[in-house]
Order: C-alpha cells, then structure tokens, then sequence
C-alpha cells in the first residue's frame, strides 16, 4: 500500500504528498481526485507518486496511519509512567485528535469515518502497541477483540465530537472516556437476563 520510508529525505517527501492529498480532500471529495490530478497539483510526475505509494488508498492509508504514529510524539512531554493518570492519557488523546481537525473534517466531507476506525484497530492492534501489555495472560484472539472494541468506541467518539463542534471541552471527553473504562459498560446486566 505505502512504503516505509527508510531515510528522512525519504519519509518528508513521503509526508509533502500526503498532505497535498489532505489539501486536495479539503477542497473535494476523495472519490473525486485522481492520482493524476493530485501529482498535477503537486507539479510532479506520477512516478514520484509511485515511488512511494501503490495507489491512492495507499496515500490515504499512509496518512491515516502517519497520524497514530504522531500522537506519540504530540504535545508536552508525558509525565513518568508513575504519575500518569487515565485522565491525563484521555485528555491527551482528545486535545490531538481536536488538532487533527483538518484531516477529521476531510474525512467526514468524504464519508470516510470508517477508514479512520478501521485503520485505527489495525494500528492498535499490531506490535506497535503490543496488546498483551496491557491484556497479559489472554489469548491474543481476546486482546484483539478487546482492544478492537476499545479503540472502535473512543474512535467513534471523536468523530462523533469532531461532527458536533466539539462542543464539549477535552476535559469533559476525557472523564467520559474514562468512565467508559473504569466501570461496567452496564452494571445492572444481569437484570436483562
């Protein structure tokens, strides 16, 4: 889909044309571009595209994907492992995803919401993140899932705050999550039954 860029030249190149697919996605809808529209807009020849990229999806995953590995540098250094809360972590995630509003709002003007998800669970779920950290002891099938369902909801909740306004705060996002994660989803569940 997208080639892992092994020097800086390399990967900035890689960078400049996923942000001119941004800017394209900014001003019409994805199904709309074409890669040769988007190296003509660029001003380079489509050999460059192909350098670094199968095709158009592969730029846009590329993109997607470039966008979890930057949160990991995003914003003020982390506090040490000891004295990070849940609540700091959440705060965190939303505050990036509030200044990924240009890609949230080329994504929703496209339709593609889902992409984000589904890119997401992938990036979550690969050996970047390592689920048996957090999930030791489970069979990888249950950390999958349960990171799949994890990261599918909190996902949701951005895009579902990003087409909203973000009318509210980071902080008031943060304890949602939280709570979300530190109680039962439904503590009366066994009365359903």
């Amino acid at each position: 889909m997208y080639k892992q860029c092994r020097t800086e030249q390399s990967a900035n190149r890689q960078r400049a044309l996923e942000q001119g697919l941004l800017e394209a996605m900014s001003q019409q809808h994805y199904d709309e571009i074409s890669v040769s529209e988007l190296c003509t807009r660029m001003e380079i020849p489509r050999k460059s595209f192909y350098r670094y990229f199968s095709s158009k999806e592969g730029a846009l995953h590329a993109l997607i994907d470039h966008s979890f590995t930057d949160y990991e540098g995003y914003g003020v250094p982390e506090p040490t492992q000891s004295s990070r809360t849940v609540q700091q972590d959440m705060e965190r995630f939303f505050a990036y995803w509030k200044h990924q509003k240009p890609l949230l709002d080329a994504l929703e003007k496209s339709s593609l919401g889902g992409i984000l998800i589904q890119r997401a669970v992938s990036h979550a779920i690969s050996e970047v993140t390592l689920p048996r950290r957090f999930l030791p002891g489970d069979e990888k099938s249950v950390q999958e899932h349960v990171t799949a369902f994890a990261v599918c909801g909190l996902m949701s909740m951005v895009i579902q705050w990003h087409h909203e306004g973000y009318q509210d705060s980071v902080q008031h996002m943060a304890r949602i999550s939280v709570r979300l994660v530190s109680q039962p989803l439904f503590p009366n569940l066994e009365s359903f039954f």
